[in-house]
């Protein structure tokens, strides 16, 4: 088994390069997350662990630690085992401790019907991950939220459910603030966090330096104002594939059929050049527009450039609060560019363009605001 591959001399190059992971032999890696963010990374039984950031361990920290872990499973130890007994125990507020704050902050705001029954939702699905749970919040990381989300199938609700609950009490615990939104019936509900529209050309910048089939698959979907499962699929759901890849007017769109979209109508998304550079060449017709890793690959990696609480679907409302403050495109049309369309039966039958040219000005836009911004 060969070890100690890489050059010390290389190390910050590789980190500089971008997004990858760089091998060293007996299990160790450099896991470049993005560029100028790296860790040093331990593999036993196709199981991961941390050894800690690049710029605070040494190769010759991580290699010393990574021997130590290949000794004991020589000898019939588990080096995964010794890794999390042996971690230094941080300090602080536990999650569960930050959790019964938030619920106490957030209770107040659910229906008293409904008030009981969320409470023992939180206390089900939480009481399924105790070592997550007892974390000091200073420890939780992306690696820890991970390990906790990995109780449940990828793409499950439960998962998807306990992933937007950590991310709210976390903001919560950061912010002693709840994220609220009003629906028009006056109940409060939580809602997806959205990048400020302004600062989505800098991180645009960053996602297309990673340059992945995920990072990708992510600014595609941002610029086209799409949901997840609408451009890679979900567990019941068939993702984007180059079939629906077509032409309007002579002008490229992607057409997604009613059964693919929430509202159960087909829609109509015209292509800008950017968004055409990020598909690449064309596929056969029932090749997957971007194979990602995951069904989690573009929160990844959204999570991996910015910790900020982002989420992917928050991009939607970042191009709707854009077209309402920083254009002059009615509000309607802004809407109908992310399938929210208010339009009667009536008016849809008489408008059978779906505003094409009108929607393929905005995504122009959109497209030109965050691509030449950046």
């Amino acid at each position: 088994m060969a070890i100690h591959k890489l050059k010390p001399s290389s190390i910050a190059d590789r980190i500089d390069a971008g997004r990858r992971r760089h091998a060293d032999g007996g299990g160790l890696y450099l896991q470049v997350a993005a560029p100028g963010q790296a860790s040093w990374v331990f593999r036993h039984q196709e199981k991961w662990r941390s050894l800690g950031p690049a710029d605070e361990c040494s190769i010759e920290e991580a290699r010393d630690r990574a021997d130590a872990l290949r000794k004991a499973a020589r000898e019939g130890r588990c080096p995964l085992q010794m890794l999390d007994a042996g971690a230094p125990a941080a300090t602080g507020k536990t999650f569960a401790e930050a959790m019964a704050e938030y619920l106490k902050a957030k209770s107040p705001t659910w229906a008293d019907s409904n008030r009981d029954r969320e409470l023992r939702r939180y206390g089900f699905l939480f009481g399924q991950i105790p070592a997550f749970t007892a974390l000091p919040l200073a420890s939780i990381d992306q690696q820890a939220k991970n390990r906790a989300l990995g109780h449940w199938e990828t793409g499950s609700k439960k998962q998807s459910d306990v992933n937007f609950y950590i991310e709210a009490i976390l903001r919560f615990a950061q912010t002693g603030k709840l994220l609220r939104v009003k629906k028009p019936g006056g109940a409060d509900v939580e809602h997806h966090e959205s990048m400020p529209y302004a600062e989505v050309p800098a991180f645009f910048k960053r996602l297309v330096k990673v340059g992945t089939v995920d990072s990708k698959a992510l600014a595609f979907t941002i610029l086209t104002g799409s949901r997840t499962d609408e451009v890679i699929g979900a567990k019941h759901k068939a993702p984007a594939t180059w079939g629906e890849i077509g032409e309007e007017d002579g002008k490229p769109v992607w057409i997604i059929g009613g059964n693919r979209m929430k509202a159960g109508r087909k829609h109509v998304v015209p292509l800008t050049p950017q968004m055409m550079k990020l598909l690449g060449k064309p596929q056969a017709p029932d090749v997957p527009l971007f194979m990602v890793s995951s069904q989690s690959a573009m929160l990844d990696t959204l999570r991996e450039i910015t910790g900020n609480g982002y989420t992917v679907h928050g991009f939607r409302s970042s191009f709707e609060v854009w077209g309402a403050e920083a254009t002059n495109f009615p509000r309607d049309l802004v809407k109908l560019c992310t399938a929210h369309d208010k339009r009667s039966q009536t008016d849809r039958a008489y408008q059978r363009s779906n505003l094409l040219a009108k929607r393929r000005e905005i995504m122009q836009g959109w497209s030109d605001f965050i691509v030449s911004a950046s």
